[in-house]
């Protein structure tokens, strides 16, 4: 026996004994925990939105305004579905396809927001002189943030591959779910407006999400 096998054996012990009395949490007791969070995070967000004035038209056609979040509620779904669960294999989705999720959807958002307004006249995409868009951007990191945690949460710990970009998919997911409520409240549809209020929140919290992710999703 060498000099350290004692200590060695009592401390592997110890820590066994350590791991058996610290419960785990059961898969069910996690998802429970994390659509708890889910829950309360959106409540906050509604709060958020409702305290901001709510839906507002603001002289937008009723027509423009459905054409608009439905297109953010698409991408929110889709983000959804593809950064939230993880789908049939337990490592999540593939890093491409998630890639692709980060880079192509605040393109496809604004694309599709400008080019739905358009055909509604050249004054729908008017500059409105004093608003730049820095109310929009903070309403929407504002509404983002809780929804960011709350996927955090419910991926919590599962991700051994990609936690990195699989966090910055969380964090896109949770602007664009912010954003249709944005898109709801705000009638402006200027390009340099949407780009600072509207799309800027994607790529800042994507990459929140990115440095969330390396440090909370990885087993």
């Amino acid at each position: 026996m060498t000099p350290t096998s004692g200590p060695t054996l009592d401390l592997k012990r110890r820590v066994a004994a350590a791991v058996r009395a610290e419960p785990s949490p059961t898969r069910v007791a996690a998802r429970q925990r994390g659509w708890l969070t889910f829950a309360i995070s959106t409540a906050i967000a509604l709060a958020i939105f409702a305290e901001a004035g709510g839906v507002r038209t603001a002289g937008r056609p009723g027509l423009l305004v459905v054409w608009t979040c439905v297109g953010w509620i698409v991408a929110a779904s889709a983000a959804g579905a593809l950064a939230v669960a993880r789908g049939r294999s337990m490592l999540g989705r593939s890093t491409q396809s998630l890639a692709i999720l980060v880079v192509a959807l605040p393109l496809a958002l604004l694309l599709w927001k400008i080019g739905v307004t358009i055909p509604f006249g050249p004054e729908m995409t008017a500059a409105w002189p004093g608003r730049p868009g820095f109310r929009c951007l903070g309403l929407s990191l504002a509404m983002a943030a809780p929804l960011l945690v709350a996927f955090v949460v419910i991926r919590r710990r599962t991700d051994p591959v990609h936690p990195g970009i699989a966090g910055a998919a969380l964090g896109v997911t949770a602007g664009v779910a912010a954003g249709t409520l944005v898109d709801l409240w705000c009638p402006i549809a200027h390009l340099p407006h949407v780009l600072l209020g509207h799309i800027l929140p994607l790529v800042l919290l994507a990459l929140v999400g990115a440095w969330a992710g390396r440090r909370l999703l990885s087993p």
